[in-house]
This record gives structure tokens, C-alpha cells and sequence, in this order.
């Protein structure tokens, strides 16, 4: 008895599980990685009830099914040195690992009181809208990857706003894929083509199964994925590694209201300048609201931010700009949010859409035209 199994192989593996177990949980079972060999190849699970993995890995030797702590075991493997890492059970469901001449003896849990994964069984509570669910985004990894990287960031942290804690996908037009995200003080949109693509209704797919997908995608290159949205559940499988999650349930906002139609001026600047600006103007802004201001006038836009205790700190940039003067405040964090997923470069420019002080500003970008970003403007 006992498994044989490549060292970098299982590290690779583990690394994949590490997002989804839980650290803090009052069941133990949910920081367990679940270890269910099958002829040569071994598959390792894990999940948090809402999101769940699975990925295969090669192996040699016969054993019974086994659980063990997720991040210790992936401590040990990545510590450890030798090519190949022994696990062998023991009584009681402790595991013997051997790796080099490194010796463990660990605690696992019964196999069978691991939880099963997120699955559409638990479509039979779903509402009738809900079931009507079905849809497949089919695209190269490197378009998703791209779609996630441009949204995800503006999703609300507080749990509370349950209908703002993942991204929304729709089709706002046959063929057509959008994302959204918004946390209220600033919104992230994108738009995709897709052909054939239709979706009946939109769904919120879970912010942390979106960026545990992510790093599924890194591997895939531009090679064609499929990610299914179908009653509860979103699903997608990448070679040997399958992931899973429920959907959000409730409301997304309706945030097309929030989008300006238009703006009154249209500023465009170089991004590498706009972001070094804010970042530096930024060091003075207060800890608490991070609020810098943009002020416009003939050819310049000066970034800013004061503090009483602290200092000030003030940069210019040349702008094409004619109008009467006025000023601006922004969240410094928000802006370097949306210019940090824009490619940099000497000929990468931002579009700043703005109106008056008071109405929300659109950063929009040549290289891009199908994204926007808005956000709220804030009193300095």
C-alpha cells in the first residue's frame, strides 16, 4: 500500500487548492484537500460549499481515499526536497509522507465526510427564472482572462451587498458578452464578441470562484475555453482541473442609469504620466478617503492632494483643454484601479470624461474602445 507521486506535479496541484479551503472555519473537514487515487492518476478537491475545485495529478501505487490539511500538506511538499513524495495511510486516518529524507506522520479526516461539490442538484430550490439559466461563453482563455482582469477589481468587499459581491455577465446583444461590476462608488464594464453567444437572463457569478477561475486560465494560453452558466451554477473545466461555483442570487443593480451618456469635456492624457502623477500626488492624500484632486485649466491638468498634517503635493500634465476652470476630486485607489488594468506604454492614452464637479467621471481608452470605467467623483 502506499502512493507514489511527483514532487512538482502534487506542488502544482496543491497550489491550485490554496484559494478555495477555508482558514478560519468551525468545520475542519472544509480545510482539508481530499485525495481520491484512481489507477495512475490521483484527484485532489477542495471546497468552501460555494466554490469548488477539482484537478488531477499522475501517481504509482494503490491506496484508500484520504484527507489532509490543504496548507500543511502544501508546506510540506514545497519545504520538502526530493523528486518524489510517499504518502501511506495509517490507522485512524493518520498519513505517513515521505519526501527526500524528510519524514511526516499527519491527521487526516474520514473521507467520507468530505462535502460534494457545488452541483446543479441543487437546482431543484432554484426559482423558475433561474432554471431557465443556460448559456456557454466559449472564447480563448486570454479573452476571459482579460474580460475578469477588467472588472473584478470593482466588486463590493462587503458581504452585506450580497448583489454587488461578484460580476455580472449578460448579452446585451446577440454574439455579444458583457461584464459588469460595481461596488456603488465606481463601476468596471466590458464588452466582448462572441458568435452565437445568447443568454436569456444575467447572472452574478461569485467574485471568489471568478478569481480562482483566473488562475485556471494562466495556464491555458490562447487556447479555447468553455465557461457554462446553467440554473445555480457556474462551471468550467480546463484539462485535468475542473472548477465549480454557485451564483450569486438576488438583483443585480440597474447600472446602466449610472453611465453617462455623455460628458462635456473629453481629456485625453498619456497613461504612464496619469498613473506616476496619482500615485506620487497620492502620498499626501488623507489614509482614510485617499482623495486627490484634478484640476483643469488652459493646457494643464494639475493632480493634487493636501493634508493638514502631513503636506502637499501637486503635478501638471499637459492636456489639449480650452474651457473655464474647474476642479475635481477622485479616490486616488479607484483611478490607479482602472489605469492598471490598461496596457502601459509610450503611446498608451486615457480618455478622462468629465462634466462638473459634482457628476461621475469616465475613463475610456483607444486601445479598448468596449471598456469603460466610471467613477463617483468625491468632496475634498
Amino acid at each position: 500500500m502506499g502512493l507514489s507521486i511527483e514532487r512538482a506535479s502534487l506542488l502544482s496541484g496543491l497550489g491550485l487548492v490554496q484559494g478555495i479551503v477555508e482558514r478560519r472555519t468551525t468545520v475542519p473537514i472544509l480545510g482539508h484537500v481530499l485525495i481520491e487515487p484512481d489507477g495512475n492518476a490521483l484527484t485532489l478537491s477542495a471546497t468552501d460549499l460555494e466554490v469548488g475545485i477539482r484537478t488531477q495529478v499522475a501517481c504509482s501505487g494503490k491506496e484508500k481515499s484520504l484527507t489532509l490539511n490543504a496548507r500543511k500538506l502544501f508546506e510540506i511538499v514545497r519545504e520538502t526536497e526530493g523528486d518524489e513524495v510517499a504518502l501511506t495511510s495509517l490507522d485512524s486516518d493518520w498519513v505517513e509522507l515521505k519526501c527526500g529524507r524528510a519524514k511526516f506522520k499527519m491527521m487526516g479526516l474520514d473521507p467520507r465526510s468530505f462535502p460534494a461539490m457545488p452541483s446543479q442538484s441543487a437546482g431543484k430550490d432554484l426559482t423558475p427564472a433561474k432554471k431557465q439559466l443556460k448559456a456557454e461563453l466559449t472564447m480563448p482563455a486570454v479573452v476571459l482572462a482579460g474580460m475578469i482582469d477588467k472588472t473584478i477589481f470593482a466588486v463590493s468587499p462587503d458581504e452585506a451587498r450580497y448583489n454587488l459581491s461578484g460580476v455580472f455577465v449578460e448579452s446585451n446583444a446577440p454574439g455579444s458578452a458583457r461584464m459588469v461590476a460595481t461596488d456603488g462608488h465606481r463601476l468596471a464594464m466590458i464588452e466582448r464578441e462572441i458568435p452565437g453567444f445568447r443568454m436569456e437572463t444575467g447572472a452574478i457569478i461569485p467574485r471568489k470562484g471568478l478569481s480562482e477561475l483566473r488562475k485556471i486560465l494562466d495556464q491555458s494560453g490562447d487556447a479555447e475555453v468553455r465557461l457554462n452558466l446553467e440554473g445555480q451554477l457556474a462551471y468550467l473545466k480546463r484539462g485535468a482541473t475542473e472548477i465549480s461555483m454557485r451564483l450569486v442570487e438576488g438583483e443585480f443593480p440597474d447600472y446602466r442609469g449610472v453611465i453617462p451618456k455623455q460628458s462635456r469635456y473629453k481629456i485625453v492624457v498619456k497613461r504612464d504620466l496619469l498613473f506616476a502623477a496619482i500615485k506620487r500626488a497620492a502620498i499626501f492624500s488623507s489614509e482614510r478617503y485617499h482623495g486627490v484632486k484634478f484640476a483643469l485649466s488652459a493646457g494643464t491638468l494639475t493632480v493634487s492632494s493636501t493634508s493638514p498634517e502631513t503636506g502637499e503635493a501637486s503635478e501638471s500634465l499637459d492636456v489639449d483643454f480650452k474651457s473655464e476652470e474647474f476642479a475635481i476630486g477622485f479616490n486616488a485607489a479607484y483611478v490607479q484601479d482602472a489605469l492598471g488594468v490598461i496596457p502601459p506604454g509610450n503611446d498608451s492614452t486615457v480618455e478622462l470624461g468629465l462634466s462638473d464637479d459634482v457628476s461621475p467621471g469616465v475613463i475610456r481608452t483607444e486601445s479598448d474602445q468596449r471598456y469603460t470605467y466610471v467613477v463617483m467623483p468625491m468632496r475634498l
